[in-house]
């Protein structure tokens, strides 16, 4: 026998309501027709008797979505700004990430891990490389989990790898006759390189279509 309350998650979730507010409507409903059950089972009313009563009182499918999609302040934020959450922002947390990784170099070169500024850089590429897999990895999941469509993250996904691939990091470490330099720059990506951080970023999408 199929659960009224549990059949209204996916429509819930797939009209772009944050899924805190639908646990706790669900819980809510939940709680209601099982003191409504306990009432009738009281009375001694057979038990399925009284759950299919509870579930007649509480109302049918669209009158039980109702309350919830007409008021917008159930929706999530990702609903609403899909572009600001899925392209804008987990682009500025790479941009972020690269700014804060050149003053951490900049900084160890006055420090005594001088002579480790090759292993530094080479450490700080691998993340900045790794960076938007982890990112798109998250978008994803997040997505999945909101039944939202995986559009916005695909494209946030391919702009962070193609950002990733672009940026170009030379580090030159200083000698007794030449100072150190730290460069940073983007440039045409590696095809190579830039198809295999998309296939990484996306690979949670092989399990995007099975709901939770």
């Amino acid at each position: 026998m199929r659960d009224l309350v549990e059949d209204l998650r996916e429509d819930l979730l797939r009209a772009g309501l944050s899924p805190r507010h639908v646990e706790r409507y669900l819980r809510e409903l939940s709680e209601h027709r099982a003191d409504i059950v306990e009432h009738l089972l009281d009375k001694g009313t057979a038990p399925e008797a009284a759950l299919r009563q509870a579930e007649m009182r509480l109302g049918d499918r669209e009158a039980l979505l109702l309350p919830m999609l007409a008021d917008r302040r159930f929706r999530s934020y990702t609903s609403r700004w899909p572009a600001l959450f899925y392209l804008v922002l987990p682009l500025a947390a790479q941009a972020a990430l690269v700014v804060a990784g050149v003053i951490v170099l900049s900084f160890a070169a006055g420090t005594s891990l001088r002579p480790a500024m090759a292993e530094l850089g080479r450490g700080l590429g691998v993340l900045l490389l790794a960076a938007p897999v982890l990112i798109g990895w998250l978008m994803l999941v997040a997505s999945r989990r909101r039944r939202i469509s995986p559009s916005w993250p695909v494209l946030g996904s391919v702009a962070g790898a193609t950002l990733a691939a672009a940026l170009q990091l030379g580090i030159a470490v200083p000698t007794r006759n030449a100072t150190g330099e730290i460069g940073l720059g983007l440039g045409i990506p590696s095809p190579l390189v830039l198809g295999v951080l998309i296939l990484l970023s996306l690979l949670p999408l092989s399990r995007h279509a099975r709901p939770e």
